[in-house]
């Protein structure tokens, strides 16, 4: 690892071809990765990552590069290729002086048992113990695909304004893919136990094994479900991992990359009305115990709470660094990657969905027929969205009828923010997941109070 003084040096020399701004960005990480098929473990991974980026801003310009070689020398080298990437011109102006300093922020998730205390024997029991709470679940089910993951990353951030900083995150993650059937059928279903925590992610509770028996069961519904015709009508969505929605349908398009770049239906809305009056959108990096949080955000800016729409009213968008100049505003501590390979761009952390006063059970009581959904999987955002229903039934005369599958939510994102007409007393929380984009896949967590719209496209 070079030292703050080499840093200062290899900032000022990516500098010189007339960038206002420099960052290097350090990382280091550890994974594990154990893979288990039918209750037979086939392997155990480990990886060990390590690499730093150079970024350089003039202006609304920028050069990003990157070396897994960190030595002074080698990073001399990048530093004079930024430099002539920028090709601005020389700058005689460059902060000789340059003096970093270091800041240390708090990580509001704690880690009690780090991954590298334990070994891969205790590990491998994670696996083989969920396989055997599947395998208890149902006899319907065919075969589990299970994938223990657990990560330590430290990030190291200076930049040529003086920061010196970091931060180290932890995850633990089980993967679980479930296919259950008979003879004449059977049905994959997929879904991921993720904790911003170490090793106490599973061995102080066993969550994780109900976690593994309910994704059977839930399997099991689902093959036995029917497909129902494409349709327009009212859907609730229950509390809880359904806030994907906000995720897709407008999560992206408030993120600067899109403003930026006029790719979404909010530029130029802050200050007014885009939303029902019922919508209240947060996006918050400071939440204690959630996948999306951290201390600070890949650029070194402290994460921080950011309202985003407030009873239907724009109020903010999530800004990097880089987009946020574009756009005329500051961080918002969104600038994200995932991994050293990768610019930051803007991204979602936790984003949620403020409760409302409405009531849970008038919401399907005064449906005579729509859709009531329990879970949401993935999808795609921008000015048109599409998001996976996991778990869907039916409203029949406002009661929750049969289960049905096969179906995904689209529509038009500034459209269906504009007819949500209940919103619900109690946020629910998912277990969080992941969100690709320009900057690779960084971890995310989404959430919301029930909620319903008065009509939605099903297709």
């Amino acid at each position: 690892m070079v030292n703050k003084e080499q840093m200062q040096s290899i900032l000022l020399r990516a500098l010189q071809g007339g960038g206002d701004f420099a960052e290097l960005f350090f990382e280091e990480r550890d994974d594990t990765i154990i893979g288990c098929r039918d209750g037979v473990v086939d392997g155990i991974k480990t990886k060990h990552i390590y690499g730093v980026g150079l970024y350089v801003l003039k202006e609304v310009r920028s050069v990003y590069v990157y070396s897994n070689h960190t030595s002074y020398e080698d990073l001399l080298t990048l530093a004079e290729k930024a430099a002539l990437m920028t090709q601005a011109g020389i700058n005689n102006r460059t902060n000789q002086n340059l003096r970093l300093t270091e800041q240390s922020f708090h990580n509001p998730n704690v880690v009690i048992e780090y991954p590298s205390s334990v070994s891969n024997q205790d590990k491998v029991k994670v696996v083989t113990k969920a396989y055997k709470s599947a395998k208890s679940a149902s006899s319907m089910l065919l075969s589990a695909d299970l994938t223990y993951y657990d990560m330590d990353r430290r990030i190291l951030i200076a930049n040529s304004e003086g920061l010196f900083t970091g931060d180290r995150r932890i995850t633990s993650r089980l993967r679980m893919g479930i296919t259950c059937g008979d003879t004449g059928s059977r049905y994959f279903y997929g879904e991921d136990y993720t904790r911003p925590q170490g090793y106490e992610a599973f061995r102080e509770n066993e969550e994780y094994l109900e976690f593994a028996k309910e994704l059977v069961l839930r399997t099991d519904r689902m093959h036995k479900a029917k497909s129902i015709t494409p349709s327009v009508m009212p859907v609730v969505l229950t509390a809880g991992s359904c806030g994907t929605l906000w995720h897709e349908s407008c999560g992206h398009a408030l993120e600067a990359t899109a403003i930026s770049a006029r790719n979404s239906h909010f530029v130029d809305k802050i200050g007014k009305k885009i939303a029902s009056s019922k919508v209240t959108l947060i996006d918050d990096g400071t939440m204690p115990g959630y996948y999306g949080s951290g201390a600070i955000d890949d650029e070194g800016h402290k994460t921080q709470k950011n309202i985003l729409i407030e009873n239907g009213i724009l109020k903010s968008y999530l800004c990097d660094r880089l987009h946020g100049r574009m756009l005329g505003y500051e961080s918002t501590g969104n600038g994200r990657r995932e991994n050293y390979t990768f610019a930051p761009e803007a991204r979602m952390t936790n984003t949620y969905l403020a409760a409302g006063n409405d009531d849970e059970e008038e919401m399907i009581r005064s449906v005579p027929e729509g859709l009531y959904v329990k879970s949401l999987g993935g999808g795609f955002g921008g000015m048109q969205f599409s998001i996976e229903v996991k778990e869907g039934f039916l409203i029949k005369n406002g009661q929750i009828d049969r289960q049905v599958k096969g179906i995904m939510l689209t529509g038009n994102g500034a459209e269906v923010i504009q007819k949500i007409d209940r919103v619900g007393k109690t946020v629910g929380y998912d277990d969080g997941g992941f969100c690709g984009a320009g900057s690779g896949l960084v971890p995310v967590t989404t959430m919301q109070p029930m909620v319903r719209i008065s009509e939605m496209s099903l297709g």
